[in-house]
């Protein structure tokens, strides 16, 4: 060995190897959160559509639907008793059930702001979903949409951070963060009544965008909340209340937009808002990094209008579904 060359175990080399092993652990632990988040992530979404696909068609066979009632503005207790005494509307209700406790486990091994964007594939697993069974296929309009919807998250994920899936959380921002949703959400419902039927369905979709974001947040700090402290530290905590709260309201806003004008206005204002919103809430309420890196700046600016141009294609009339040929 050479006078003044340090050992392979001198202390100076073994101080330098300590943070590099574990920044390589770190990283390590990151990639297999990243492989496990995202198949379960798509697997939510695929289930959330299966159940949407099979509960639209429960319900068509209803008689409010049926009887065509225009004097009925929102369905009454007795289409939702009959409802509950299909068996197909039943298992959509199973499989909603299973997609959400698969989006808690997602939001619990990845981080808000990667989760939530890829519930948009929701809508890319429901348009061949909702064609089994018909004569009808998918538009070429509708699987350009697709293609840039798939390639926008995916540049998503290649492009962000991946900040650990359990940063701090700051609470004065979250109390903040949820009055200023619900100030705009009460607002969005009060200015809507008066409009017309195309704009008061994007402005309830809006509204209920932005508390299915919240929601999103209210879901992950629920479970890990529960999966560290247990149960009985959850039904003291108002983490789960809100989210009871949240997510009921929510879902009563997103099908009263539906009623009340076009689909494609509730759907894509639903559509967009939702991860928009989750994902500003993931990056403003944690204790993370904020991207400044000007090719995350523009990774992610790109990948929003693939998305958001890819959601906005599907509610075109060329992306309306295309009976199927006959075959010879």
């Amino acid at each position: 060995m050479r006078p003044g060359r340090p050992s392979a175990h001198s202390p100076a080399i073994a101080a330098r190897a300590v943070p590099r092993a574990a920044a390589l652990s770190a990283h390590a632990e990151r990639s297999v959160a990243v492989t496990t988040f995202v198949p379960l992530a798509l697997l939510a979404a695929f289930l959330l559509a299966s159940s949407a696909a099979v509960q639209q068609r429960a319900a068509a066979r209803s008689r409010f639907v049926v009887q065509d009632d225009a004097q009925a503005f929102m369905p009454g207790p007795r289409h939702l008793i009959e409802l509950a005494r299909s068996p197909q509307w039943l298992l959509g209700w199973a499989l909603n059930a299973s997609g959400f406790l698969i989006q808690a486990v997602a939001l619990h091994l990845g981080t808000l702001a990667q989760v939530q964007p890829l519930m948009v594939t929701q809508l890319v697993f429901a348009l061949p979903l909702g064609h089994i069974g018909t004569r009808l296929r998918m538009a070429r309009t509708a699987w350009w949409a697709v293609a840039a919807i798939c390639a926008g998250l995916a540049l998503l994920l290649v492009v962000q951070e991946h900040p650990p899936a359990h940063a701090p959380l700051n609470r004065e921002r979250v109390v903040l963060a949820t009055a200023a949703i619900v100030v705009t959400v009460i607002a969005l419902v009060a200015r809507s009544g008066t409009r017309r039927p195309a704009v008061r369905a994007a402005m309830l979709g809006t509204a209920a965008g932005l508390l299915y974001a919240l929601s999103a947040l209210l879901l992950k700090q629920t479970t890990d909340l529960t999966l560290k402290n247990g149960f009985h530290a959850t039904v003291t905590h108002w983490y789960a209340y809100a989210l009871c709260g949240v997510t009921l309201t929510s879902l009563w806003l997103g099908q009263t937009a539906f009623a009340v004008g076009p689909l494609a206005a509730a759907i894509t204002a639903m559509t967009i808002t939702n991860p928009t919103a989750a994902y500003a809430l993931g990056l403003l309420l944690f204790d993370v990094p904020t991207p400044r890196q000007p090719g995350v700046i523009a990774g992610v600016a790109v990948a929003a209008v693939l998305v958001v141009g890819g959601v906005v294609l599907l509610t075109r009339p060329s992306a309306t579904p295309r009976p199927r040929h006959a075959s010879l």
